[in-house]
């Protein structure tokens, strides 16, 4: 399905997951999640946010295959949003990392979200950490049963150190003319055969999964007003000829209703129990934190001429003008009260941004 994207390119997220076969029979699991502003600036509190490489972090796993268990866990983010400061009093984004290692142990079955919620969740923790873990805890026991597969298919042995499986997903977010958000999400899981068995490069393919989704959100209150839905697998003999499927019209119970909160929820009730739609359900949960994202790089909407003269030079009706480009209300600015460890209640950002707003207050009524 080509993508058939207008508007302002705005932000890229990106999540890559790869297993590979380890010396004693279980895999290593790396995660890495990256979010790319591609325009604009964000004001934060005190500092401005310029658009480039945001957030840069990376989850490794030593996991059992046979019981998914978590047998060690490391956690490293080379690029986060918020360093320490004396404005944060020297707290910083990585802070909350330690407490992933709760889950070193941990099985990654169908109870495992809720423990990882109740972790690391809201204000106890990092969402973009929260965001990946997810990621892999869905992609890794797929990857096992594809795995499974795989030795059943094949009597050859695996490398110790080879790639076993890459799960890409991209969710890219568009500004249209009318104010709306095109959000495109692409998800692609590769399995490998072993290495014996392959002569040329792409031999090496096993299978290729793909889902690609293209929404449109619309404002004031971002609702979902579209959503087109394709996959396809392809194997070494259809590159070219493997067809893509429609599953737009299975995710119509998703229109109309708002992409933040409680996308996640219906998604899950609407798939959480199909098997043969886990790609497109996977797809579809990295929607609504995508979007977030995604809405930090529009703030150029923010920012209106207040001056007394406007720019045909007649003189604006305005009378709380004070020639002052306006930005983003001060409440607007940084993450939802309890969204994260670093915007929880009563954190230094969060009594930053009231005292902010106390002061854009008392500006407001002197004039």
């Amino acid at each position: 399905m080509p993508l058939k994207i207008t508007g302002v390119p705005l932000h890229t997220r990106s999540l890559t997951i790869v297993a590979a076969l380890r010396g004693d029979g279980r895999w290593d699991v790396r995660g890495d999640i990256i979010d790319l502003r591609k325009c604009g600036f964000v004001p934060m509190t005190q500092d401005v946010q310029p658009s480039g490489i945001i957030h840069h972090m990376t989850i490794k796993q030593v996991v059992d295959p046979n019981s998914l268990r978590i047998d060690s866990l490391e956690v490293a983010q080379p690029h986060v949003a918020i360093d320490a400061s004396e404005r944060t009093s020297g707290e910083c984004c990585r802070d909350p990392s330690p407490r992933l290692q709760a889950l070193q142990g941990e099985v990654m079955d169908e109870h495992f979200g809720r423990k990882l919620s109740s972790e690391f969740g809201g204000a106890l923790g990092c969402s973009h950490l929260l965001t990946l873990f997810f990621g892999m805890a869905a992609a890794i026991p797929r990857a096992v049963m594809h795995e499974e597969e795989v030795a059943r298919r094949h009597r050859e042995k695996r490398h110790v150190g080879e790639r076993l499986f890459w799960r890409s997903i991209f969710i890219d977010g568009f500004e249209i003319e009318g104010g709306e958000i095109e959000i495109s999400v692409q998800l692609a899981d590769v399995h490998s055969r072993p290495h014996e068995m392959v002569e040329t490069p792409l031999e090496r393919l096993e299978r290729q999964e793909e889902v690609r989704i293209v929404g449109l959100v619309e404002p004031p209150a971002f609702r979902i007003g579209r959503l087109q839905a394709t996959e396809r697998v392809r194997v070494l003999p259809n590159l070219a000829d493997a067809v893509w499927h429609d599953r737009s019209d299975e995710l119509e119970p998703l229109l109309g209703h708002p992409i933040v909160p409680g996308l996640s929820s219906r998604v899950r009730d609407l798939l959480g129990a199909r098997g043969d739609r886990a790609l497109v359900r996977d797809a579809l949960l990295q929607m609504a934190p995508g979007h977030i994202q995604v809405l930090a790089a529009i703030t150029d909407r923010w920012f209106v001429r207040t001056s007394t003269e406007t720019p045909t030079g007649t003189k604006s009706n305005d009378t709380k003008s004070n020639g002052k480009a306006e930005g983003p209300p001060v409440g607007a600015i940084g993450g939802m009260i309890n969204s994260c460890y670093m915007w929880r209640e009563g954190s230094p950002l969060i009594s930053e941004r009231q005292r902010a707003m106390a002061r854009r207050q008392a500006a407001f009524e002197e004039e």
